[in-house]
């Protein structure tokens, strides 16, 4: 086929990035098509623009934030520009629900000239309780992947992809009202500085890793790879949703499917 394949991903713990991945070369397999890769992580991948020409594929794969899209990616998003170009979308959530995030990434897309005509939501581990959505992704998980692309690529083959629905209510969710809460480094620090690098926000302070400024969104991407386990949340807000989470959250969901 014509045009590009535009792979586009926020993922500070790689869940999101992984999936995008899969599916683009799930998409590419069968439509053999150039493909350029964006990650919408880092500061600098979040502030390009990016003009899509009608032949063109967007994959668009970011996680599920409190039931809605993550509030850093709307500046980001607002920069692309469809003129007609097709999308498929991948929200990627820790086993609880997506609630109105895939509704509401389609139509960011579709407002700023796409036409969504895939999309899935696909489970992987909570940040939050990493006991929720363990080992997800897994094998069951990319089989639906697999299928998922090989589906939206036959449909995209054929000429004219129309657009979809999917799950999701407007208006959407209530996002919770914002709190500066921030993760506390222990006396285990050994001033690596791989929480420097893997922050999305870039707030915590490359001069002492324990000085982190206000304007975490909360990832734990630095609490996920730290290697001596230095940095943590305590606040009650985070036990809170923790025991909740672990609670009332561990039995299996499946990925959904929309084409």
């Amino acid at each position: 086929m014509n045009g590009t394949l535009h792979i586009l991903f926020f993922s500070p713990t790689h869940s999101s990035r992984g999936i995008a991945l899969a599916l683009g070369d799930g998409l590419n397999a069968a439509l053999g098509m150039p493909q350029k890769n964006r990650d919408l992580t880092f500061p600098a991948g979040r502030e390009k623009s990016l003009n899509c020409a009608p032949d063109d594929i967007l994959v668009f794969a970011f996680p599920v934030y409190g039931g809605r899209v993550p509030r850093t990616l709307e500046a980001p998003l607002s920069r692309l520009r469809g003129n007609g170009a097709t999308a498929v979308i991948a929200a990627v959530y820790g086993n609880r629900d997506y609630d109105d995030a895939l509704l509401e990434a389609a139509d960011l897309l579709t407002r700023q000239g796409f036409t969504v005509t895939a999309a899935g939501a696909f489970i992987a581990e909570h940040s939050v309780a990493p006991s929720v959505g363990a080992g997800r992704p897994d094998a069951a998980d990319m089989a639906a992947l697999t299928d998922f692309a090989r589906r939206a690529a036959a449909k995209i083959a054929a000429g004219k992809p129309t657009p979809i629905s999917v799950k999701g209510k407007r208006p959407y969710k209530d996002r919770k009202p914002a709190t500066d809460v921030r993760p506390k480094t222990a006396d285990s620090c050994t001033r690596c500085m791989i929480c420097v690098a893997g922050c999305p926000m870039r707030v915590i302070s490359r001069d002492d890793p324990a000085v982190v400024a206000e304007g975490c969104i909360r990832c734990r991407a630095c609490v996920k790879f730290c290697p001596e386990r230095a940095k943590f949340f305590d606040d009650a807000e985070t036990a809170k949703i923790r025991e909740m989470l672990e609670s009332k959250c561990l039995t299996r969901r499946e990925p959904e499917l929309f084409l």
